[in-house]
């Protein structure tokens, strides 16, 4: 249950007892250290035991303290294990806001995106769509709207449509009242009023149920908000960028889009290219990421021998320049020697190969590109369920993807959902 609340509302600290029925603490431990490494966890335990505590710390925890066990102390633990997850999280944004603004590539596709971005970003009065498949950048592609708009130095908010449950998402949003809801216990400004003066990024919208989608639109209309259990509409400034996985047109025909609202947040659209499309920039993403691996695990691995680029280079990577970036990290993190060779790239391709080789030679190698990446990325799919013990709240954490669209995937590839 832990797990699947943590999937569905990232918390700043966990408190766990490590005694418990079903699950103890330490494989609690374990599992969170799986799919959220950053997030801090603090056991609790009834043995004071300095052998247990040494092991929780080097297993992840970020503290281990005894019961009965001191109130002060423990605030203290907590809140310095919340400012050290935010300044985490701050770090991770600001490398992100660099690589983006800075690393596009060289590719035909990656300058007209470049210039496109570059077009639209000192629109602010323009609401801007990008849309594209999982793992494209569109995030980073925001980041870079921001920063080269007359809004970049006010402040950057994002939220994931897909990530929290309907009622949670709608006090995200618009905030809510002291007394609106079960632990309200205070007013809270929803992220359009903490997005004022910059920009709000409501990535996988695609995943907004209808009801929130019509209350969206009328606060882009009358820009305006009203908090859950307010009466009262409270004014909001803020650019407004939107990101889909999923054809938002063909959603409208499907009657699980507004067409009202589709036409009001895509004034601009902006399709990303996947990294199929941009195979000459693999190389330089690669060396990117290559780069970044080495300075956050203290190696010093020189580059990718000859036959390791040329199979970074024919490569399906279905889950694009996200796929790319965990694959180099992994070889990162398990290479021994100077260079990166094809033996450390894990890139579960075997079956993609065979799939492959097996075609009839009048298939066009765009079918059989498009075969192998649904061949691999289901594999992906069970292979991560199957890591996380079944839990595909931890699954979805794990593949970096929102539950909705773990859902998604499993049902169009036919897979137990």
């Amino acid at each position: 249950e832990a797990l699947r609340r943590i999937a569905d509302c990232m918390p700043d600290v966990v408190l766990s007892d490590v005694r418990m029925p079903g699950m103890p603490g330490d494989e609690l431990l374990r599992n969170l250290q799986q799919c959220e490494p950053d997030l801090p966890v603090i056991l609790l335990s009834a043995v004071e035991d300095i052998a247990t505590a040494v092991d929780a710390i080097k297993d992840g925890a970020f503290d281990y303290q005894a019961k009965p066990f001191d109130e002060k102390r423990l605030l203290l633990s907590c809140t310095r294990a919340a400012e050290q997850h935010a300044l985490r999280r701050e770090v991770q944004s600001l490398r992100q806001e660099k690589s983006g603004s800075c690393h596009f590539g060289t590719s035909n596709q990656a300058t007209e995106l470049r210039r496109q971005l570059e077009l639209v970003a000192p629109q602010t009065s323009l609401a801007v769509l990008l849309t594209g498949e999982s793992g494209t950048g569109k995030e980073v592609a925001a980041r870079m709207i921001h920063a080269l708009s007359a809004v970049a130095q006010g402040p950057f908010v994002a939220v994931d449509c897909g990530a929290l449950p309907e009622t949670l998402l709608e006090s995200q949003l618009f905030g809510h009242k002291k007394g609106a809801f079960t632990g309200a216990d205070r007013d809270r400004p929803g992220l359009f009023s903490m997005a004022a003066g910059g920009t709000l990024f409501l990535d996988e919208l695609g995943n907004l149920p209808l009801s929130l989608q019509a209350k969206l639109l009328r606060a882009l209309q009358e820009r305006t908000v009203t908090p859950v259990g307010g009466s009262t509409p409270v004014p909001f400034d803020a650019r407004l960028i939107s990101a889909s996985n999923v054809d938002l047109n063909q959603e409208v025909a499907n009657g699980r889009f507004r067409v009202d609202l589709y036409h009001r947040i895509a004034e601009f659209t902006l399709a990303m290219p996947t990294l199929r499309e941009r195979r000459q920039d693999i190389g330089t993403f690669a060396r990117l990421f290559l780069a970044e691996a080495n300075h956050e695990m203290g190696r010093d691995i020189a580059g990718f021998t000859a036959a390791a680029e040329q199979t970074l280079q024919e490569a399906p990577w279905p889950g694009n320049l996200r796929e790319l970036r965990n694959v180099v990290r992994r070889a990162v993190l398990g290479g021994r020697a100077r260079e990166l060779d094809t033996a450390d790239l894990d890139l579960g391709a075997g079956d993609a190969n065979q799939s492959t080789q097996a075609a009839p030679n009048d298939i066009s190698l765009a079918e059989r590109i498009r075969v192998a990446s649904a061949e691999l990325e289901a594999r992906i799919l069970q292979e991560t369920i199957a890591a996380c013990d079944g839990n595909k709240a931890a699954a979805a954490r794990a593949l970096q993807i929102d539950y909705t669209t773990l859902h998604r995937k499993l049902k169009r590839h036919g897979l137990p959902n």
